[in-house]
């Protein structure tokens, strides 16, 4: 049984992919709401949404020096109940303005959350528990995804503030930031100073933040059009929109906790491998589905294999190198806040650009196969080098 400052340390690790999870997955359900709030198209009011993931991408800039010069558990604080202001003020100021810049810095200070909490995960565990840990953090983002899009869907039905759902987040915010702000997270478990560490990188992990950039890219374009594309081409409810979010989500849930035992026991880049394929094939199914059953039940495939694919990546990465710093988990963290940055202008101007909401998901599908493409020959490449390692270690 864990102590308890173990075990809130463990809560600070998994809960902050819980928060951005509620400030990021619900933007495909509150999007309308949002354009219809502010009298504008539903495409700028997506795009619009891009400044949070702006933020989230300069937030992982910050990462790669922040926390040289200030405590983890100063930020970590300090960030939830920026986070938590934040929204408050996008609750409160009716303006477009404010909805923007309001955006941007919770965007800023969530990505710098998640970089500290998969930093912390890097001091306490090691190689394949490591791995189960980042994992637990995608099953915590896609249990998120799953409790904020029903709560979302609830909230709508009932005609509430599209932001209802952030004041939640917020909630939340506040009590890990409390959390935090009890636990002495440095004097027990760092390590010395991450700058005082020499960073090493490979090819390996730098090939592997540009495929991270282009899931993310495709992950959240599927997350933002799917439940417009079924409203559009079968005439779905908000209701069943929403339970669209809810299937991916539960899908994304099992295949994460899944995932976490599946890694101790085979090689991580043949995990993602097999979650990538699942990922393409539902994409395609979903597409092809003649009916809106059918497009629910799919949107459990396509859930599975973004359950745990984003971590997968993380802890693939950080076995290329012998001692992973916060600056290599924030190289990674930085590739997928680009993709996620892009994603709602990107598949907004695929819409503009095609005229149909589905098209947006095709590019999301060629995208998938890209990315299964560069993860084979990745594989490959590993493999040819630990083989000339031990060769060499031989001779």
């Amino acid at each position: 049984m864990p102590s308890p400052q173990r075990l809130k340390t463990i809560l600070i690790c998994l809960f902050a992919a819980f928060v951005i999870s509620g400030l990021l997955n619900p933007i495909g359900l509150i999007s309308g709401p949002v354009a219809e709030w502010f009298d504008i198209p539903v495409t700028v009011a997506v795009a619009r949404f891009g400044y949070f993931t702006v933020g989230v991408f300069c937030g992982y800039v910050l990462s790669f020096y922040v926390y040289d010069y200030f405590k983890l558990r100063s930020v970590v604080v300090i960030g939830y109940f920026v986070i938590a202001a934040s929204i408050a003020c996008l609750y409160l100021f009716d303006h477009i303005l404010v909805f923007t810049a309001c955006l941007f810095i919770i965007g800023v200070a969530a990505s710098i959350e998640v970089c500290g909490a998969s930093t912390l995960v890097s001091w306490l565990w090691d190689e394949k528990s490591r791995q189960s840990m980042l994992l637990a953090q995608d099953a915590m983002f896609n249990a998120g995804g799953f409790v904020f899009a029903t709560a979302t869907t609830a909230f709508l039905s009932r005609e509430m503030h599209w932001g209802s759902i952030y004041l939640v987040v917020g909630g939340i915010a506040i009590l890990i930031g409390l959390i935090a702000a009890t636990t002495p997270i440095e004097q027990k478990y760092q390590r010395g100073s991450d700058s005082e560490v020499a960073t090493q990188w490979s090819i390996g992990i730098i090939v592997v933040g540009f495929s991270v950039l282009l899931f993310m890219t495709a992950k959240i374009s599927i997350f933002i059009w799917a439940p417009q594309y079924v409203e559009h081409e079968f005439g779905a409810t908000v209701s069943q929109s929403g339970r669209l979010m809810q299937n991916i989500f539960v899908g994304a849930l099992a295949g994460s906790l899944i995932g976490t035992y599946i890694v101790s026991k085979i090689r991580i880049d043949f995990f993602l491998i097999g979650m990538l394929l699942i990922g393409a094939s539902g994409v395609w199914l979903m597409l092809s589905a003649s009916n809106l059953e059918s497009v629910l039940l799919f949107g459990y495939a396509v859930g599975v294999s973004v359950g745990a694919t984003f971590n997968g990546y993380m802890g693939f990465g950080l076995s290329l190198v012998k001692s992973p710093t916060h600056k290599n988990i924030a190289y990674v963290l930085l590739a997928g806040g680009i993709g996620s940055a892009i994603a709602p202008i990107f598949s907004s101007k695929v819409v503009e650009i095609k005229g149909t909401i589905g098209s947006a998901l095709y590019a999301c599908l060629v995208i998938q196969l890209v990315v299964l493409t560069s993860v084979l020959l990745l594989a490959v490449f590993h493999k040819g080098a630990s083989r000339k390692i031990k060769l060499l270690g031989l001779s």
